[in-house]
């Protein structure tokens, strides 16, 4: 499981630094991160949660995240990590769909949470002058099995409400062990881990990853810190950290230097990477990055560049892990495809998601024949060099955030003033890609602002489009595009937007 993992390491390294919270101002040995989240695992059972039990946990990367998170995992309940820039409402849905037992949140999203009886705050539930460390009331908890569930991830989905990706505590053990020897951890290597915890890579990269090599990570908010990447390099003695590609381009636009030598490599996913930003920050900052693939459904990473540098294929996303299989697959048979040849990316192995919580139909068209089908287009070349085409669908990929096209015109169609919406994604320099809505409206006088305002009730501030066009006010289109069967044809849409709205 998941704390066996933990104590393997503990025994050696009681005294070691595990843990670093710089805008907390705190840090853990493992010693003191073992005695904290046992006085919170204690306090779960006391509250009768059991094993299987689903906990909803909402917060930003910090102490309390990591704490309930391993809490509840090593008493064999299944944690549910939620983004807390998400709507009231999103949040609902997903502690519902869930069936999650008690949700227990941050006080920095207390404004947006109703008083519901599932919800509790945190510092209302933990408070920890009051939880006292006792060994007489541990219990040895040797009853979870690595195929026992261990989180549930929400990801976007196609139908415009998100899917719950059921991993293991073996999903997690199998894709941090990968990327652990991948890039050669030791007990020396220390992460930064600036992505979100409620995300997979944040939780797998770098924390699973250096601790099963018995290594240490540096945990903080990387949205507000980004100007202080190399501020915590340098005080930290950061070895490695995974980011995505549009913060490459963000850390070039900032005028800060790295101070030390500490950094080995940077590890690359999400998003494709442009090769232009990536040569422009190797050769400024002399540190190397990594491009690999994953998704939610494979835990993290499913392949990723080799190191060390020399063994990088410039332009691939790397070779398959050790722990999965990759393949190339014609969507329609369902036949593998010859190397070179473009198709659906497949991946089946020890890092493979267990289901989709609630989801039979899904389930039946994603994980098929042993494999999980990624929606994604690729080939492989005879060496086993995988290279990344784009999705099938028109999903917008901003700032690594999977966000389907549906999810934003369900949310517009709520408004009574929309007849007819589609949503692209479009270029953007920081994030990779922004979101656009064209709309058509049923009150002539309606303004992009209005429906602006509007969504602000139904979404999360990173959902919300970048720019919406009223289609009415537009030159040279007077409907949004559709085919001969009145589909969308998004593909206009975004040709149209290139053409006459791009700055």
């Amino acid at each position: 499981s998941a704390e066996n993992l933990f104590l393997s390491k503990l025994k050696k390294r009681k005294n070691k630094k595990f843990l670093f919270f710089p805008e907390e101002n705190s840090e853990f040995t493992y010693g003191e991160f073992y005695i904290e989240y046992k006085k919170i695992s204690q306090i779960l059972l006391k509250k009768k949660i059991k094993k299987k039990d689903k906990i909803s946990i909402i917060f930003y990367n910090d102490s309390q995240f990591i704490k309930t998170y391993f809490a509840a995992l090593s008493i064999g309940a299944i944690v549910v990590p939620i983004n807390p820039d998400l709507s009231y409402n999103e949040i609902d849905f997903i502690v519902k769909n869930s069936s999650s037992k008690i949700c227990i949140y941050s006080n920095k999203i207390e404004f947006k949470i109703k008083k519901k009886k599932k919800y509790v705050c945190y510092e209302n539930f933990f408070n920890s002058k009051k939880i006292k460390f006792s060994r007489s009331s541990e219990k040895k908890n040797n009853k979870i099995r690595i195929f026992d569930e261990a989180i549930i991830i929400y990801t976007s989905g196609t139908t415009g409400n998100p899917k719950g990706v059921v991993l293991t505590h073996g999903n997690i053990i199998a894709d941090a062990f990968a990327i652990s020897k991948n890039f050669k951890f030791n007990n020396y290597t220390r992460t930064l881990c600036i992505l979100p915890m409620f995300h997979n890579n944040g939780q797998i990269t770098t924390f699973f990853a250096p601790l099963y090599a018995g290594g240490s990570t540096v945990i903080t908010t990387g949205k507000t810190n980004l100007y202080n990447f190399w501020n915590y390099v340098s005080r930290f003695k950061v070895t490695w950290t995974s980011i995505m590609a549009s913060i490459l381009s963000i850390l070039l636009s900032i005028k800060k230097e790295k101070t030390n030598y500490s950094l080995k490599g940077i590890l690359c996913g999400g998003q494709i990477l442009n090769d232009e930003v990536r040569r422009n920050f190797e050769k400024r900052f002399k540190v190397n990055v990594f491009e690999g693939y994953g998704l939610t459904e494979t835990t993290s990473f499913s392949c990723i560049n080799c190191y060390p540098k020399n063994k990088r294929v410039i332009g691939s996303i790397g070779k398959e892990l050790p722990i999965n299989d990759m393949a190339i697959f014609n969507p329609d048979n369902f036949t593998k495809m010859k190397n070179g040849m473009e198709g659906e990316i497949c991946i089946r192995g020890y890092n493979v998601a267990k289901y989709y919580h609630n989801l039979r139909k899904q389930n039946k068209k994603s994980f098929f024949k042993g494999w999980f089908r990624s929606g994604d287009y690729g080939k492989v070349d005879s060496n086993g060099n995988f290279y990344f085409a784009g999705r099938k669908d028109s999903m917008i990929i901003k700032g690594g955030e999977n966000i389907y096209p549906r999810e934003i015109e369900n949310a517009l169609y709520k408004i009574k003033d929309t007849e007819e919406c589609a949503v692209i994604g479009i270029p953007d320099k920081y994030l990779g890609q922004n979101i656009c809505a064209f709309v058509k409206s049923k009150n002539n006088n309606a303004s992009s602002d209005f429906f602006y305002s509007k969504l602000k009730n139904y979404l999360g501030s990173f959902k919300l489009p970048k720019e919406i066009y009223i289609i009415s006010k537009l030159k040279k289109i007077k409907e949004i595009p559709k085919g001969p069967t009145k589909k969308v044809l998004y593909r206009k849409l975004r040709d149209y937007h290139e053409k006459h709205l791009r700055n």
